[in-house]
């Protein structure tokens, strides 16, 4: 049996972890199969024991005495477990009569309903006051999540009372908090946080679309939270303040048991404790590029904004780490500190490399984008004018300028391994870039140059694969920031290369055709098949003797191997056949005779038998 004994911690700030506790009895205690009825009796016996180990009971019959919960009756963190399971029973109450009435046409039952999910939010809002930064009871990240509770449970309130507007305004609310709880914590409680953001957003939807919020029949429910938190106005930013200093301490916490890092198969020491704390939270901003797969594009753009922010700001510290440095070596020199310095430039090496890798990313993501309006899934006949292939190439050309920038960056020509992939890696998006551009100048008509362009980039993808073979023969590097070349990626370009290369060869042809004053639609009009302007049998009737020419006068660049269209010819027809149609015919040979001049006797003779042909057909 389950028995909640009392905190012998008497002094504040208590923990409520709301998320883990409402999560752990939901799934063990009738959720996982949407037994409510099961979940509020479980919550019946918690309370009863929670009261009972407090000696907080109300008495029995007339001896009944209601004891409300205050700010000074909190002594013990199970106080406010009698209020997070009151609400949660009255909540599982409220589901149990939704459950067991699917439609809830009767009246009774409807208000009952309603009563009861009113019950759970006006509980929830008193453990919200009670967790509240000016009561003090608890520590902050247990009065967010107290905070985000009860604005979920308003929510509930509301969605069913069909206010969408203020429905979505609570939801947004417990969202956004959960969304920034996520950051702040273990991974226990950002898996718990996400889970809470998941069963939210339906409802946001739904709030969204009957407001008609929607942008060609979608609800985004990013952009809906950030318009909900800048209609809240100030109370919104102070939240954001608490959130955002929660997130700070959390991360300076972290950076206390940070203590170095792994890059490129090194270990980098950080003894400098705002250092660490920058690049912990540089590296928690890159982590979160993983959870906006589905995201816009502009979305994206604005998180890698955030990225690079960090890694300044972790920039920033490490050179003020290796000045400092610097000042202190000139004083006294030693094996000690030449490794520590030694370690300061690999950790700016680290982060100089973080900073145009994430650039990197950032412009192949706008080259991406801008590729599927001209040719992608998005492109269209009436696309936006300002998008052009020249913005392909300032893309690609960004890219190429950021690679070489990492070449640039001291300690990576001595990892021969990594300065082999970038050099691979500058190649083949030169070869992008060239691309793009000939693609750009076959647009403008200008195809000398375009075919000149395909050349070059032809030329640096047979670099690159030279370049791979030497790769593989050093071995490939399994980190998951190498820079890679694959022959899949290289098979596409040149493919590419090649197909595009014919289109403008083509073209050419077609406008510049007119050599000596005749077109290629002239030289096609003048071709003739016919046979009279041929002053030589074709090739394929003389074969027996030795041929002067192959071509005719009439056109002497065309040779002459075969006649076509093939001329008419008779072929022998079967007498066998009209012998067989004979036996169907009825003859006057009297009138034969005497045309031809013979006696009866003799024609009858002569005819009687029918000839060979009449007596295998069996003519009498």
């Amino acid at each position: 049996m389950q028995v909640d004994q009392p905190n012998a911690t008497k002094g504040a700030p208590y923990t409520l972890d709301i998320l883990s506790l409402t999560s752990e009895a939901r799934n063990s205690y009738g959720l996982r199969r949407q037994e409510y009825g099961r979940y509020r009796h479980h919550c019946t016996q918690r309370l009863h024991r929670i009261r009972k180990t407090l000696g907080f009971t109300h008495g029995k019959d007339k001896s009944f005495a209601s004891r409300p919960i205050t700010a000074e009756t909190v002594t013990d963190e199970k106080y406010l477990h009698l209020m997070l399971f009151q609400a949660e029973r009255a909540w599982g109450y409220a589901m149990e009569i939704k459950a067991l009435s699917v439609a809830l046409d009767d009246t009774r039952k409807q208000q009952h309903y309603m009563n009861r999910l009113k019950k759970a939010a006006k509980t929830a809002s008193e453990l919200e006051a009670l967790c509240s930064t000016k009561a003090g009871k608890v520590d902050v990240r247990s009065a967010l999540d107290a905070q985000a509770y009860s604005a979920l449970m308003s929510g509930y309130v509301l969605f069913e009372a069909q206010q969408w507007q203020g429905a979505l305004e609570k939801f947004s609310a417990a969202r956004a908090i959960y969304d920034k709880l996520s950051l702040a914590g273990t991974s226990h409680q950002e898996a718990l946080c996400h889970a809470a953001m998941d069963e939210i957003d339906p409802n946001i939807r739904f709030c969204g679309y009957r407001l008609r919020l929607a942008k060609d029949g979608v609800v985004n429910v990013e952009e809906l939270v950030k318009m909900s938190a800048a209609n809240k106005g100030s109370g919104s930013d102070v939240l954001m303040r608490e959130i955002e200093n929660l997130i700070a301490q959390t991360r300076q916490e972290k950076a206390q048991d940070l203590e170095s890092i792994h890059w490129r198969s090194k270990v980098l020491p950080l003894k400098n404790p705002k250092l660490a704390t920058a690049i912990l939270a540089a590296q928690e901003t890159a982590g979160e590029l993983n959870n906006l797969q589905g995201a816009t594009s502009e979305a994206k753009m604005e998180h890698f904004d955030k990225v690079l922010q960090a890694y300044a700001e972790a920039e920033k510290h490490v050179k003020k780490a290796l000045k400092e440095d610097a000042i202190a070596s000139a004083k006294v020199k030693s094996s000690k500190s030449e490794q520590n310095t030694a370690d300061l430039n690999m950790i700016a090496t680290y982060i100089s490399y973080s900073i145009l890798r994430n650039a990197i990313d950032r412009n192949l993501l706008l080259a991406k984008d801008v590729y599927n309006k001209l040719e992608g899934d998005e492109a269209t006949t009436d696309r936006n004018e300002d998008v052009h292939y020249q913005n392909l190439v300032k893309a690609y050309d960004n890219v190429v300028q950021n690679l070489t920038a990492i070449q640039e960056i001291p300690g990576v020509a001595a990892d021969t391994l990594l300065a082999s992939e970038v050099g691979n890696k500058l190649v083949y998006y030169k070869a992008w870039r060239c691309f793009f551009t000939a693609t750009a100048y076959s647009k403008l008509s200008r195809h000398v140059e375009a075919i000149a362009l395909f050349d070059r980039a032809q030329s640096y993808a047979t670099q690159i694969r030279s370049g791979l073979g030497r790769a593989s023969s050093h071995g490939s590097g399994n980190d998951a920031d190498s820079f890679n070349v694959t022959e899949k990626d290289l098979q596409e370009i040149e493919s590419k290369i090649r197909g595009r290369k014919c289109q403008v060869h083509a073209a050419w042809y077609l406008e510049n055709g007119k050599e000596g004053g005749e077109g290629i639609e002239d030289k096609l009009s003048s071709m003739s098949l016919d046979e009279k302007s041929l002053d030589e049998p074709a090739l394929i009737k003389r074969l027996d003797s030795y041929p002067t020419s192959i071509t005719s006068k009439a056109n002497p660049t065309v040779p002459h191997l075969v006649d076509f269209p093939p001329a008419l010819q008779p072929i022998p027809a079967k007498p066998l056949f009209f012998d067989i149609a004979f036996n169907h015919m009825d003859y006057n040979h009297d009138a034969l005779a005497e045309r031809a001049g013979r006696p009866k006797a003799a024609q009858g003779s002569e005819t009687s038998g029918g000839g060979w042909f009449g007596s295998i057909w069996g003519r009498k």
